[in-house]
């Protein structure tokens, strides 16, 4: 008998070890991927700035720019923050930056539609830069916080004729946007080299990573988040919401990407009705690298695609 109890003891002890460790490990794997200002997306900061040159992000380009600062809260009460440029047009950008980013490094895509006189909203995403936020949230809330965004501008530009951009992270972000009731005034969105699936972009990045592969646990972790932050990677779905969209969408991808897999963007393009898909690849280019590598192809695809969709409007 003292035998039986001995071996159901060395189980609950083994069971309690194990949950231990994977409680442990996921909170590890929130801390470095998905907290404000965690190691990731610092590495990630720290790549791009350290290959500047090479993504032409060019701040000082904002420097005699009439930029206004927009603050507004959004649906759960973080206060965001925003950065406007007026055009004399009914025209506007809504531009979405990538984890780990800001607004301001959105430069070059601000000034693609800069230059074709629209006016261009583009913000912090919560839990980056100036906006609030504990938790970057990889577009779970921040479609929703799309949405906040383009109430502000509606109500204070009633005929405005909207297209929505996103960049990686913002690319998946104005996915799953394009998959909610959307205003009348949203004519298009364009999105560049988004994930398809955060759970599976997680996957394909801890694969890759000696930090992260060591703690092979992200079943777990999808779990656990549910419970840390309220909502799992694999509720992050942008190639379910692409299937309800209902306005022109164009997909862009470098067809080198390694962060962000190139086969994302044909799931993408895939599930959307083929009534409104569009799709650019950029060859030889990696991740976010498809305008600075294509620069001339990227704004005559981008400018056609709006000349169709909302100047003829």
């Amino acid at each position: 008998m003292d035998t039986i109890y001995i071996i159901i003891l060395t189980i609950l002890v083994l069971f309690v070890c194990i949950f231990i460790y994977l409680l442990c490990s996921s909170e590890v794997k929130y801390q470095t991927t998905l907290k404000r200002n965690c190691l990731m997306a610092k590495i990630v900061s720290k790549y791009t700035y350290k290959h500047i040159d090479r993504y032409k992000i060019d701040l000082s380009w904002w420097k005699d720019k009439p930029v206004e600062k927009i603050s507004i809260n959004s649906f759960d009460g973080l206060k965001l923050q925003g950065y406007f440029l007026k055009a004399n047009t009914n025209n506007f950008a809504v531009v979405v930056h990538g984890y780990g980013a800001k607004a301001m490094e959105m430069q070059q895509y601000v000034k693609l539609f800069y230059e074709k006189n629209y006016n261009i909203l583009t913000f912090d995403n919560r839990g980056h830069g100036n906006s609030q936020g504990k938790t970057i949230t990889m577009g779970y809330y921040d479609y929703k916080d799309v949405q906040t965004w383009i109430d502000f501008l509606i109500k204070k530009y009633p005929q405005c004729k909207i297209v929505v951009f996103g960049l990686s992270m913002g690319g998946a972000t104005v996915c799953m946007y394009s998959g909610t009731k959307k205003p009348q005034n949203v004519k298009a969105i364009i999105s560049d080299c988004a994930y398809s699936s955060a759970y599976d972009v997680f996957n394909n990045i801890a694969n890759k990573s000696i930090i992260l592969s060591i703690i092979p646990t992200m079943k777990a972790y999808n779990i656990y988040l549910k419970y840390r932050i309220g909502f799992k990677l694999t509720d992050v779905e942008p190639k379910e919401m692409v299937k309800k969209c209902d306005v022109p969408i164009l997909f862009i991808h470098g067809d080198k990407d390694m962060f962000v897999p190139f086969y994302m963007r044909d799931v993408l393009y895939n599930n959307t009705s083929s009534k409104f898909r569009h799709k650019l690849t950029i060859n030889k280019a990696g991740h976010a690298l498809s305008l600075p590598l294509a620069n001339e192809k990227y704004k005559n695809t981008v400018y056609n695609f709006l000349n169709e969709y909302l100047e003829k409007n």
